[in-house]
């Protein structure tokens, strides 16, 4: 196979496929990126050593697996295109190209993943193991090097089905050979199983759960250093005490996931991809995203004799600036009603009516005097009570004009420098947004303080990226400063719309700048939770 480049980038390989450059080498053969000469379309071509299939029965084997991989479509899975035999005894695969980085790349590159990107990634490898699974196929090889991440849209692809099983087939350890990356393997790839029992689709769902853990610690819950250290973790009850969820990031709902998903048992685990993702996608709705989609509750309140005032709450705790303006006007009005009641002029507003002035004399003024109900009162009609009573004459002098009072002069706005920067896309060109999301770490290094600029969603992005970053102090005023705007609105039928805009000002010059273009969506980031993710990202923590 040494030769399998050179000889097939001049020749194609079957009259089609011509080799362009070897992308790696793995225990079961190598992997070239090639072209389809007729349709000049990017393919991946895995080559399988002879020595594996070598046998009637392994190349058996193959062959039901290929036909098994070509009934999975769905877009969270790499297509298989086409199997063949070569003239020494190996096979290859072609498989659909991805342009992008997987999830182990990724890792490297930042170390540890927010939970909300992690959760996202994961949701959308169990819908591709969904479909594998709905196949009759187990993968058996879950691990970060066989998740792709897209560079257009950073969508999760599912590739190398090479070493998957049908679920028919007997257990792979009945040959005594370990198929898959010990790291992420279930116990019972390792051969704590039953007899008569075989491997099936919940050791896909352990080995994904070891994933999202390592996205979220930035290491496997498990290290060893030899196949024999992985069997003595895995050989005890005891064994899963050595994961300390406590300290990962996320909720306690978030550690309870994960703790099922990695029990030895696998009788206890999520018994299938549908019931993970539904976990998961619980946990996306966190209790402060829910707290914001419940209606605001309502506040009653009574002021003296005065109506009861409405104080509509935002769902989020705090009153809507509005309703503090409407109730102190009602505070003021109530007072003045409640002063006036009680002091003895001719004109008392609400309590006395004046009768008409044609039916007054200089002698006498008929007055009606109607007494206002106590607050445990219900209103009803009353009984006008008519008194004579001799007219009051009382001069009042007029105030003085007031003293002119010097008003504060504003203090000027803080200057930004509008130098021109690229904006980072939501959803854009990986290739694009990475250099921009690196100068801003470059520029956020150290940074524990910033100052926001939010309008209506200051509360909400402020609390987003305080639970996304615990140590970040948000404060009136700091050398870093966000500016975000964004809107969400609610269409019907489970459709929404988002957008927005965000600066990171350092010392009065933007240094990156964030574009969530308009777009309707059901499942998904907020705004808010969209930038936050970006920004945590980018921010020691």
């Amino acid at each position: 196979m040494t030769d399998f480049l050179r000889v097939y980038s001049e020749t194609p390989l079957d009259g089609k496929y011509r080799i362009l450059e070897r992308l790696g080498t793995g225990g079961m053969g190598e992997v070239y990126k090639a072209e389809h000469v007729y349709l000049g379309a990017i393919r991946v071509i895995k080559v399988i050593r002879p020595q594996i299939s070598g046998s009637q029965d392994a190349n058996d084997r193959f062959l039901r697996e290929a036909r098994a991989a070509t009934r999975v479509q769905h877009p969270n899975v790499a297509v298989l295109h086409d199997f063949s035999a070569l003239p020494d005894g190996s096979h290859y695969m072609v498989w659909e190209y991805i342009d992008g980085e997987n999830l182990a790349q990724r890792l490297r590159t930042r170390g540890t993943l927010p939970p909300a990107e992690a959760v996202r990634i994961a949701i959308e490898a169990l819908r591709g193991l969904e479909a594998i699974h709905r196949a009759g196929i187990v993968h058996r090889d879950i691990g970060p090097e066989n998740l792709m991440i897209t560079h257009d849209g950073g969508n999760v692809k599912i590739i190398d089905l090479g070493v998957a099983k049908i679920e028919s087939d007997v257990a792979v350890t009945q040959t005594g050979i370990f198929v898959g990356k010990l790291r992420y393997a279930a116990p019972e790839q390792l051969g704590f199983l039953p007899d008569n029992e075989r491997i099936d689709a919940r050791a896909d769902l352990y080995s994904l759960g070891m994933v999202l853990y390592e996205m979220l610690a930035g290491r496997p819950p498990f290290e060893g250093k030899s196949p024999h250290e992985y069997l003595r973790i895995h050989s005890g009850d005891t064994a899963l005490q050595l994961v300390d969820l406590k300290t990962l990031p996320g909720d306690a709902s978030l550690q309870a996931i994960l703790r099922k998903a990695l029990a030895r048992d696998r009788n206890k685990r999520f018994q299938s991809a549908t019931e993970f993702i539904a976990a998961l996608t619980m946990e996306q709705r966190t209790p402060s995203s829910a707290h914001r989609e419940a209606a605001a509750p309502t506040v009653i309140t009574a002021i003296g004799d005065a109506a009861p005032t409405v104080v509509t709450r935002r769902a989020d705790g705090g009153v809507r600036p509005s309703w503090v303006v409407l109730f102190i006007a009602l505070a003021v009005l109530a007072g003045l009603v409640y002063f006036f009641s009680r002091t003895p002029t001719t004109e008392t507003a609400a309590t006395i009516t004046a009768a008409p002035p044609a039916q007054a004399t200089p002698a006498e003024t008929s007055v009606s005097v109607v007494a206002a109900p106590s607050k445990t009162e219900a209103v009803a009609p009353q009984p006008v009570a008519t008194h004579t009573v001799a007219p009051v004459v009382t001069e009042t002098p007029a105030p003085p004009p007031p003293t002119p009072q010097p008003q504060p002069t504003p203090a000027p706005a803080p200057h930004v420098e509008e130098t021109h920067v690229a904006a980072y896309t939501e959803g854009g060109d990986g290739d694009a947004n990475e250099p921009l999301l690196e100068h801003l770490r470059s520029q956020l290094h150290g940074v524990n303080r910033i100052a926001l600029q939010a309008g209506a969603m200051q509360d909400e992005l402020a609390k987003a990226l305080q639970h996304e970053i615990p140590s970040l102090t948000i404060a009136d005023s700091a050398d870093v400063v966000i500016r975000f705007e964004g809107t969400l609105e609610h269409l019907g039928r489970g459709r929404k719309r988002r957008a927005a805009t965000a600066s990171v000002v350092k010392n009065g010059r933007v240094v990156f700048r964030y574009e969530m273009p308009s777009e309707e969506y059901r499942v998904g980031s907020t705004p808010v939770e969209a930038f936050t993710d970006v920004f945590s990202s980018a921010i020691d923590h």
